[in-house]
């Protein structure tokens, strides 16, 4: 990690360098299609990977509008997944290019290293990630239950209802995790692109370490809000006042492990999933008739 401007170059940011300073390479679309810029940036094996895998979910959405509806969860979840794919290849993409200029407080992983940050054991053993798993789910579920309720276990112990199809338990819950693997990993990956590695680590450049965090924090919380429209109207003023101050202190929690474990996005990245992912498995096992994009316990970030 570059926390001066002097520090020589590492292996990355030459690699970077070498890359950008081809004619070629055309960062720009990536925010047309996961993967073109990647491709265009002498990163073909992992643009490949992504141009198929951002074509599988946008095929996995229109088959879910055509067999259930465009607002099912069969085509809202493959593409919610592939937006946050594109936000993903976008930011990989703009933090490879601070990493060419060597700025400081610039994260030195790249997008597939991230992907496997929360199941990399190197990761998981550090008590920023494991503690930091442990105090956001404990807090998540306390203030879930103040706001929502006891946990609606109605449906518990009954198979699972994906997709509005009933399922076996031995292909329902597997099916479930894996579903909510993907979503949850390109979640977790493209908001703390965003919101940690670029915007902390730049307010961190131009205003101090404190200051881009404080920032990057508030606006985690504020970002969030505009989920409002999406929230039921009955519940709105509770999101309002409980969740987006709830979720914007998670954000700070997520901030601090990257600023205190380094400038590395794999730690934040991992608590991130694992709290989303958590949170939709207890909420799923308690009502497995709901797919898990619908599951509806707790406060997702």
């Amino acid at each position: 990690m570059r926390l001066r401007s002097e520090d020589p170059a590492s292996d990355r940011e030459t690699e970077a360098a070498a890359r950008f300073a081809d004619k070629s390479c055309r960062p720009p679309l990536a925010a047309f299609y996961p993967g073109l810029g990647h491709l265009s940036c002498g990163r073909p094996s992992e643009g490949k990977a992504l141009v198929s895998a951002g074509t599988v979910e946008l095929a996995g959405a229109l088959a879910g509008a055509i067999g259930r509806g465009p607002g099912s969860a069969a085509a809202q979840l493959p593409l919610l997944a592939y937006s946050d794919l594109l936000v993903a290849s976008t930011f990989d993409l703009i933090l490879d290019s601070q990493r060419a200029e060597r700025l400081v407080y610039t994260p030195q992983e790249d997008l597939p290293a991230l992907f496997a940050a929360p199941f990399d054991p190197h990761v998981l053993r550090d008590p920023l990630v494991w503690g930091g798993i442990a105090g956001t789910l404990a807090a998540g579920l306390l203030v879930s239950r103040v706001i929502d309720g006891p946990l609606n276990t109605d449906g518990l112990g009954q198979e699972p209802v994906i997709f509005g199809a009933r399922m076996h338990d031995a292909v329902g819950y597997p099916l479930a995790g894996a579903l909510g693997t993907a979503l949850f990993v390109q979640v977790a990956a493209a908001e703390e692109m965003a919101f940690r590695g670029v915007l902390q680590s730049g307010w961190a450049r131009t205003s101090g370490e404190t200051a881009g965090w404080v920032y990057a924090s508030l606006s985690f919380g504020l970002v969030h809000a505009s989920n409002l429209p999406f929230i039921e109207r009955g519940a709105r003023l509770k999101y309002l006042y409980a969740g987006v101050p709830f979720i914007t202190l998670l954000g700070s929690y997520l901030g601090l492990a990257y600023r205190y474990g380094g400038y590395r996005l794999s730690k934040p990245v991992a608590v991130h999933f694992w709290y989303d992912f958590l949170v939709e498995a207890i909420g799923f096992a308690g009502d497995p008739k709901h797919s898990p994009l619908s599951a509806g316990i707790g406060l997702r970030f």
